[in-house]
Order: C-alpha cells, then structure tokens, then sequence
C-alpha cells in the first residue's frame, strides 16, 4: 500500500508558489519517503524549517485505503 500526506493536513493556511491554498501531496511507498518530500516541499515552497514539523508530519501520513470515512451515522446522511 502507498503511504502519503497532504501538506494542507499540518499547515491548514499555508499557500503554494502561485498563493494558493496549498494542496501538495507527498505518495511513496514508505513514511521515511513520505516525511522526506514533504520536508523538502516545506523547506522549498513555504521556506519553513522542516526539522520543527517532523511529528506533525509523521501523524498525517496514512496509508491508502486505511483512512476512515462516514464517521457519522447512517441518519445523520441526510
């Protein structure tokens, strides 16, 4: 399975090069990959120091068809 993280899951405000909101997102095949891209899309596009994000990194990254959707109840669809 593909792990992955989106920049926009730890930096909810930060913007891409064109000042955008940010909808980057890191995929490889282990989290040791992940974290590194993102470490370097964070040093590269928004210029922050990476190094104080790692565990907020590390707690977005999940993997493909492990994230769980429909939390809510079956009538609260509506």
């Amino acid at each position: 399975m593909v792990k992955y993280a989106r920049c926009n899951n730890f930096m909810s405000l930060a913007l891409d090069k064109e000042g955008q909101p940010c909808r980057y997102m890191s995929k490889a095949n282990s989290e040791q990959q992940v974290l590194d891209d993102m470490m370097h899309h964070l040093q590269d596009v928004h210029k922050v120091d990476p190094k104080a994000l790692v565990n907020n990194i590390k707690a977005c990254i999940y993997e493909t068809g492990t994230k769980v959707f429909g939390t809510r109840a079956p009538d609260a669809h509506h």
